[in-house]
């Protein structure tokens, strides 16, 4: 999250994969959304909750650096979040994963039920 400095990447090799991708005003979602399989991350900077998910959700990256995971700050990032919960049909929570497959919701999460377990087992099934 906090990126004032960037390591060269024979510093960074082999550690975490860093920050996720944002979803902001300039997302194509309807790409973003229709990708073969995508997860979102809407995430609440003011919550406490939404903080134990995010590191969830960075384990998770650290895990699986490959798969395609993006956060939508939902309070920077409202009108994309508004945007997210109406082209998918989930109704909007903080923090909450919904993971996607071509274009269709296959399951959505909030809270405490965001775990790097739970993360693994939607992409294993």
């Amino acid at each position: 999250m906090f990126n004032w400095f960037k390591k060269s990447d024979s510093e960074t090799e082999g550690k975490s994969a860093g920050p996720i991708q944002e979803i902001d005003a300039d997302t194509d979602l309807d790409a973003l959304i229709a990708q073969d399989t995508v997860m979102l991350f809407k995430h609440s900077t003011a919550c406490p909750t939404s903080w134990a998910a995010h590191l969830q959700v960075m384990k998770f990256v650290d895990a699986h650096p490959e798969f395609p995971l993006l956060m939508v700050s939902v309070i920077q990032q409202r009108a994309a979040s508004n945007q997210i919960a109406e082209k998918t049909g989930v109704r909007h929570q903080s923090p909450q994963i919904i993971f996607l497959r071509q274009g269709s919701v296959v399951s959505a999460i909030s809270h405490g039920s965001i775990t790097l377990a739970q993360l693994d087992h939607l992409i294993a099934s």
